[in-house]
């Protein structure tokens, strides 16, 4: 992700003519990232609420993602009004973590769960802006960020399942060390993926304005 949006911002600020997000290549770029975050949001679900929900732990953490979305929506409206995110990556995860948390327990069901929600997105059966659809015309035309209920919804769901595999409860990483610095990204994941962006355009904002001065 990071990668991923240090060339968006190259592009942003004229250092290349890449076609990003949406040129070849770079969309599936951005579909593997997702399919990881999301993945990742269903393993940790199902890892963190098998047993029993902690609904102390799940509120405070989904009222920090959901007021992390709508800071998102504010900026990037005063920035880009015509492609303000209305719905990006945080808007799903609050979205996802809220329809997914009752299925924490049961991966089977979670599965034909989010292969059925792939599938029927796949025949055409809904679009990828529902529900947003019935609202299109209040809402920009291009947003910089939209990540639908469909499909990604059917990946959070497989990555329930995924986590109660017999490969991942072996832990194919238990042979390293937990407290390294490789462990520390994802202790703070939803920190770096709020400041990159701003410090990026902060550094490139800099350099465009040192170099044309």
């Amino acid at each position: 992700m990071v990668i991923f949006h240090f060339i968006y911002d190259l592009k942003f600020f004229g250092y290349v003519d890449w076609n990003t997000p949406d040129g070849e290549g770079w969309r599936t770029f951005r579909h593997i990232i997702l399919i990881s975050f999301f993945i990742c949001l269903g393993a940790s679900l199902h890892l963190s609420y098998h047993k029993v929900v902690n609904w102390k732990k799940f509120s405070k953490r989904l009222i920090q993602i959901i007021a992390s979305a709508l800071a998102i929506s504010v900026v990037s409206l005063l920035m880009v009004p015509n492609n303000y995110i209305y719905f990006g990556v945080l808007h799903f995860i609050a979205v996802a973590s809220i329809l997914c948390i009752f299925f924490a327990n049961k991966p089977g069901t979670s599965l034909i769960i989010g292969l059925g929600i792939i599938t029927i997105y796949n025949i055409g059966w809904v679009s990828g802006l529902w529900p947003f659809i019935y609202i299109r015309d209040l809402l920009p035309r291009y947003s910089n960020d939209y990540v639908g209920l469909f499909p990604w919804l059917g990946v959070v769901f497989i990555g329930i399942w995924f986590a109660s595999t017999a490969f991942l409860r072996n832990d194919p990483l238990k042979r390293f060390s937990k407290n390294t610095w490789i462990a520390l990204p994802g202790k703070h994941s939803l920190v770096i993926y709020l400041v990159h962006q701003p410090l990026f355009f902060a550094i490139f904002g800099l350099i465009s304005y040192i170099s044309e001065s």
